[in-house]
């Protein structure tokens, strides 16, 4: 138990630190997102992952009562349909997947499994955070989507960067305490192993 503690206030601490230096990241991110576009190894994501999530998006946008129509072979990913029988054209690219805040899991599965657990919760740990953070990221776009139906894509556009980095950390936080209270089970040593 005091390793689970003293494993989740290093972590916290982490997110604090991230927390701020998190203007520096989200400059990092488009500086390194630039190089990935130069690069051109975005093109696989863009062509079968954006598709793929544009579709779950639209079907969450639909829950809101959004019409989310998938455009794959155009410039955006999606023309959201207004009562008017107007379309808003929404650009969901590769760098909009959340490849971020994966890269933040996996940092933070590097620390957090670090201990005496056993293989089989460290499996599942690591399974939830990887199907969490897809989710997780559906729903921010989804969101963010929603912002600029209901609201304006300026808006939407300020409000992308800084809350995309920001659920990422909040679901790091709460992935973690999740795990430690529930997921990972210590490994119990045999007495012969004790001794």
């Amino acid at each position: 138990m005091v390793d689970q503690k003293a494993t989740f206030k290093k972590l916290f601490a982490g997110v604090a630190i991230l927390l701020a230096v998190l203007p520096f990241l989200v400059t990092f991110s488009a500086v390194l997102t630039s190089l990935f576009n130069k690069m051109e190894w975005y093109v696989w994501l863009q062509e079968v992952v954006v598709p793929f999530e544009a579709r779950l998006v639209a079907v969450l946008l639909r829950l809101v009562n959004i019409n989310g129509i998938i455009t794959p072979k155009s410039n955006f990913a999606m023309l959201l349909e207004k009562p008017d029988n107007t379309y808003i054209p929404v650009s969901l690219e590769w760098n909009c997947l959340g490849w971020q805040s994966l890269v933040l899991l996996g940092l933070t599965l590097v620390t957090g499994l670090r201990g005496n657990w056993k293989i089989m919760s460290k499996a599942e740990a690591m399974l939830i955070g990887i199907i969490g953070t897809f989710l997780i990221n559906i729903f921010r776009m989804a969101f963010i989507t929603s912002l600029a139906y209901y609201w304006n894509k300026v808006a939407a556009m300020i409000i992308h960067d800084y809350f995309a980095a920001f659920v990422a950390l909040i679901w790091l936080i709460f992935f973690w305490y999740f795990s430690y209270s529930f997921v990972l089970e210590p490994k119990v040593e045999s007495p012969s192993s004790a001794s």
